[in-house]
This record gives structure tokens, sequence and C-alpha cells, in this order.
């Protein structure tokens, strides 16, 4: 395969090279069936799209001609790109074969098999994996991780970025311009080294401004629009919190309550819309993130699946196990991001038509870093 830079021969087995084969394809019938999807609701999805599908045949061409040989042992010849395309397709392929061991009955023998295979395309992730682990630009299968795809996570996280106690400590907010940054505002996994309070990434960073001199914060939106009293009184509850969030400069926990004042406006539009939305038993089995751009409707944007995706995982940030496994940080221009994606899809949804802004004092870009785009 063409590349600027060539790995040296991988040699498998030919069914390990079949294995691949079939995770490429899987990732590949997914991104266009996709693609598809975004087409019909007239969303022309990121970017990386066509770029990422064009990349999957390539690799599927190549490793169709590379099983087709008579020999047992099939030589791999993949640049870096290509490695980590197969490493991602092959996570993919995990988490499928999970969802069907978890969600279908079967024959003993074929759930063996279908073990087996996991742990052969698991293992051999693992061995690949090389910064920088790419993620396919499709959502994800099912909204709960399984056992499995988190024991494979910190096993990629380990191999990239080594062993979690060993990683380097990330600094502070306040540090100097020379600190690292973080360029998708979730950075890197910090280490278990204990830390001060306000040097701890995740808190606030002390500051000489106390919470009773700052200005007030604009609210979101006039959260007297949601009819639900239920929804309107947490809607009122969450702002109020996250307004406090702000004053504090606390961007993690006020990115946090976007995503639950979002989600009370987005219930009240869509619970009176259940057939229009083709929505099927209660509120908290629905895919809030699906529901979101389908509510949004023509106004969605190329970017908006990916900052929806990055809205609602945010919860993660408030989960101790997932924090241990896979530490994150939220950044300042991560937080403004996706705060003015919040406010458009407010308005898009039929609620608030001001455009929140924050006051000057409020948050200070020195304080966190570099600007990161949440969606890249």
């Amino acid at each position: 395969m063409e590349s600027a830079v060539a790995m040296p021969f991988v040699q498998v087995k030919k069914v390990v090279a079949v294995c691949f084969l079939e995770a490429v394809k899987l990732a590949l019938d997914q991104l266009g069936a996709h693609r598809l999807e975004l087409s019909q609701r007239g969303v022309t999805g990121t970017a990386d799209l066509p770029r990422v599908y064009g990349e999957l045949r390539r690799l599927r061409d190549f490793l169709q001609r590379s099983v087709s040989s008579s020999s047992d042992i099939v030589d791999l010849d993949l640049s870096p790109g290509d490695t980590g395309m197969l490493v991602a397709c092959c996570r993919r392929d995990v988490e499928a074969t999970e969802l069907r061991l978890v969600d279908q009955a079967m024959p003993p023998d074929e759930r063996t098999w279908l073990q087996r295979k996991r742990q052969v395309v698991a293992d051999w992730a693992v061995e690949l994996a090389a910064k920088p682990l790419i993620d396919l630009p499709l959502p994800p299968m099912s909204p709960t991780t399984t056992e499995g795809m988190r024991a494979l996570s910190v096993r990629l996280q380990n191999k990239v970025f080594g062993d979690v106690n060993e990683r380097m400590r990330i600094v502070p907010p306040s540090s100097s311009p020379s600190s690292p940054s973080f360029s998708a505002g979730l950075a890197t996994p910090m280490s278990a080294e204990p830390v001060l309070q306000g040097q701890h990434p995740l808190m606030p960073s002390a500051s000489a401004d106390s919470e009773s001199t700052r200005e007030p914060v604009a609210p979101l939106f006039p959260h007297g629009r949601i009819r639900d009293p239920r929804l309107r009184s947490l809607a009122g509850i969450e702002l109020h919190s996250y307004e406090r969030a702000l004053m504090a400069g606390d961007i993690r926990l006020a990115t946090v309550l976007l995503t639950s004042v979002l989600e009370c406006a987005l219930l009240d539009h869509a619970v009176p819309r259940r057939a229009e939305l083709g929505l099927q038993g209660t509120p908290d089995t629905w895919n809030l993130q699906e529901l979101l751009l389908k509510a949004m409707g023509t106004h969605v944007q190329p970017k908006d699946a990916s900052l929806a995706y990055h809205l609602f995982s945010t919860r993660n940030l408030l989960r101790p196990a997932l924090q241990m496994v896979t530490p994150a940080v939220v950044t300042q221009a991560a937080f403004e991001r996706l705060r003015e994606f919040v406010v458009r899809a407010l308005r898009d949804i039929g609620y608030g038509e001001q455009r929140a802004t924050l006051p000057p004092g409020a948050l200070r870009r020195s304080d966190f870093g570099a600007p990161a785009d949440p969606a890249s």
C-alpha cells in the first residue's frame, strides 16, 4: 500500500488476516449506512466521512488480496495510517462482538468461537496500537460500555501512553505558557500522584477575584418556556447551579450542567411529539444524541453530530471509575464551543432566542490553556 513512511512486514496467520478483513468490512458497512442516514436527513456529516470511507475501501481491497494467497501465513505491509485505521476497525469489531454476546442467545459452540475471536482481535488491536489512536466518525453502537470494551480501552491506553501511575502529570490550568496544552479539550490521562487543592486540573484554580466580585452570568435561555412543570423546575435548578459554577470559574461542572439544561428542554420538546419523532418506551431509554439531531431538523450543521456526542459524554466527568481509567479535563475553548452549540440547539428546537454571553471577568483564556476543539 502506498505510504511515505513504511512499517515492517507484519506476519499473521491467515485466520487472523480474515478477522482483520471482517472487522474492516463491518466498519465500512456501518460507515456507508451512517452516510446514507445523514443524507436522508439532509445532513452532510463531517468532512472526514468521505476520506475515511475511501481509506477503508482501499484497506479492505488490500486485505482481500492478501488473504487470497494459498499460504497459511500472510505478510501485511501496512503504513502507519493504515495500521491506525485497522486498529480502529478492530475496536469496532470487538464492540460488535461484545453486543452479540450480551444481547443474543446462541449455541455454546458459537458463543465459544465468538469469545475466542473477540480475544484474538483485541490482542492484535493492542499489538498494533500506536499514537495517535484513531476514532471512526461513527456514533457508538450502544449507550453503555461493556466490560470487554472497558478492558480493551485500558489495555490500549497502557500500550500507547504507558501505565496510568507512570504517566506525566497534567499541570494545573494556572501554569506557565510553556505547559502542555490539550487540543481536543479532553487531556491525556493524569497520574495518581496526589496534588494540593487549587493545583488539580479538575478543580477551579485559585484566583485573586472572589465570587462576590464577579459580574452576573447571562442566562442561557428563559426556562419558563418549558411547559412540563417537573422539567421546568429541574431546568431552573440546573441553570442556577450552572451560573454559580461559572461565577466560581468551574468550567468542568458548568459543562456537565449545560448538558442537563439542554436535556430538560429537549425532553419537553420531544414528549408531546413521540409519534412524530418515532419514540418508544420511557425517556430514560431514548438516545438523546440522536434525538437532539432529529429535533434540530434542517438546522443541523456538519459537526453537530460530533458536538452532540461530546456534550452527552461530559457526564463521565462526574464518574470517578471512568476518570480513573481515562481521566480528562475541559479547556475553556472546549467549553465555549459546547456552550455555543447548546445555545444554538435551544434556539433551533424553539427555546430561547437570545445568545448567552459570558461577562469579561467570568473566565480568562489564560486560565485554561490553548484553544481546543471538542469535535476534532
